[in-house]
């Protein structure tokens, strides 16, 4: 049985509680880290402006309080190796399913493909 690491976990506690429920579940059968919950202003414009989000400040999921949105990656980190993002990713959607908590996969997005990131529909 695994769990997050304290940081991982207190990013994930400024997120909506299903996400909460649903993450830590994961984290039970998973190494896996939360990279980002709540996103205030400045980090989101900074992310805008790196390009690593599409959204300006307001209209990411991340800036909602608590937020809808969750990046998590697999542990360890490898960020060119995608084969370990997609089962992971499968993982959380297979319990999102089975906890009845419906969310929209980054990975699924038609112009950037965000394999981290999982928010409530």
């Amino acid at each position: 049985m695994f769990k997050l690491s304290t940081l991982s976990q207190a990013k994930l506690n400024t997120c909506h509680s299903d996400l909460i429920l649903l993450i830590n579940e994961v984290a039970k059968t998973e190494k896996c880290a939360v990279i980002c919950g709540h996103r205030g202003k400045a980090e989101q414009e900074k992310a805008y402006n790196s390009g690593t989000s599409r959204a300006k400040w307001g209209q990411s999921k991340h800036n909602q309080m608590p937020s809808l949105a969750v990046d998590v990656v697999p542990l360890p980190l490898d960020w060119d190796n995608i084969e370990s993002f997609e089962k992971l990713g499968n993982i959380i959607m297979e319990k999102a399913k089975e906890l009845k908590i419906n969310i929209k996969w980054g990975r699924d997005f038609t112009k950037l493909k965000d394999y981290p990131h999982f928010e409530l529909v």
